[in-house]
């Protein structure tokens, strides 16, 4: 009961001092040392491990391509192409409504940490011509990103969650795809249900193919990475470097203009957030602390069911990553299941779920944190939209282990 006591007070203090506009960063700091306060983690380990986190080739890597994506969206915006491509859009595509939910979608399928900047300037060049709050731009472009999560394979959540399972992803697919359904749904509702339309009025003599050559002319750096990540495979630094060297020689960008350009795309508070969630997952981890949430929650008698979705869920809201929750804590609780007269897959399904709503839920995820921060959001707002959306899914997760195992 005391160690549950401490994961509330790391909880309720992180969320207390993000109410009151505390960076990110500097919480996620606080929160490491009270970790290690709180479980007895020496002083000297707890520096290493902070070190640790710091330098590791993951927040390296992250931080990197983190700035190319917001390098390249500058790009995009310098060049105009950003509103060359919301017009097209919104010409080929009637429904603003939808362009607003398909951005984020489409870009989703590039999986990455933080990936939601990519898709955070063109929802707010868009949400502008609709009178979008910054609330509802957070949550339409945050929740949409991660609508397919449940169904794409290249996520690492589900390739982990598969292994783990000892089951193939597409198998898992092919139990899991309601959850991308009830997502959808969610978004729908909480997020674009009251936003007006407005059509794009066409300049007169103006055709329809005329905007696809023009979608294409200002997507074609987008697609380019997507190729590169998603399909050929190549690292994600190395192709945003190389695609952001043909935008600057496309498009001819005078070394004058490069100053103003990369100032732009170096937010202070967004890397000082993934250096933060990086660091304070490194010390949760290094500190043991996740492992004893199931022997925590095991004395108050819960049962196995709610033990295996709620131990993945606390891994989910305390880490803000996927691969994290997942390796974390499926490990610890399928076994919980296998006594259990429950579907092996449904029964996947269920940890995926407890954990992925963690996950959603959590202020330490990159999407959320950066698209907040990106768009000067109200965290109690986003919440309002945020929790039902999620309950959703988790209904729909209870509806596919009723269904899987009732006979």
């Amino acid at each position: 009961m005391l160690d549950l006591f401490k994961f509330v007070l790391i909880l309720g203090l992180t969320i207390w001092l993000l109410l009151r506009k505390w960076d990110l960063g500097l919480i996620l700091l606080l929160d490491a040392v009270l970790v290690a306060v709180l479980f007895l983690y020496p002083p000297l380990e707890l520096i290493r491990s902070m070190f640790k986190g710091l330098v590791a080739p993951a927040t390296l890597g992250l931080a990197g391509a983190v700035f190319l994506v917001l390098l390249l969206a500058e790009l995009l915006r310098h060049t105009r192409s950003m509103e060359k491509m919301v017009t097209s859009l919104q010409m080929v595509i009637p429904d603003s409504r939808i362009v607003l939910a398909l951005i984020p979608a489409l870009i989703g399928l590039m999986p990455m940490l933080g990936g939601a900047m990519f898709s955070a300037p063109m929802i707010d060049e868009i949400g502008t011509r609709l009178n979008v709050s910054p609330d509802r731009k957070t949550f339409v472009n945050y929740w949409f990103r991660h609508s397919m999560e449940y169904v794409f394979p290249l996520y690492s959540s589900l390739l982990m969650i598969a292994v783990l399972l000892q089951v193939s992803v597409y198998d898992f697919i092919g139990v899991s795809w309601p959850l991308s359904l009830a997502a959808i749904l969610g978004g729908v509702i909480w997020g674009l249900r009251g936003i007006q339309n407005a059509k794009m009025t066409p300049p007169p003599g103006a055709k329809k193919s005329a905007a696809w050559r023009d979608l294409l002319d200002s997507i074609w750096p987008l697609l380019l990475v997507i190729l590169a990540v998603v399909i050929l495979k190549f690292d994600m630094l190395i192709s945003l470097a190389v695609v952001i060297m043909i935008v600057l020689i496309v498009h001819r960008i005078e070394p004058r203009q490069w100053p103003g350009i990369l100032k732009r795309s170096f937010p202070p508070r967004t890397f000082s957030a993934i250096f933060g969630v990086m660091i304070f997952k490194q010390v949760l981890e290094d500190a043991g602390a996740v492992q004893v949430i199931p022997p925590a929650l095991s004395t108050l008698g819960l049962s196995p069911m709610l033990v295996a979705f709620a131990v993945p869920h606390i891994a989910g809201l305390l880490t803000g990553t996927a691969a994290a929750a997942m390796a974390l804590s499926v490990p610890l609780v399928a076994p919980l299941l296998a006594t259990r007269p429950i579907d092996h897959l449904a029964g996947g399904v269920w940890m995926f779920v407890g954990g992925f709503s963690g996950i959603m839920l959590s202020p330490l995820h990159l999407c959320l944190a950066l698209t907040r921060e990106y768009f000067q959001a109200s965290w109690r707002r986003i919440y309002l939209s945020l929790v039902p959306a999620v309950g959703l899914v988790v209904i729909a997760a209870i509806g596919i282990v009723i269904w899987r195992t009732v006979p």
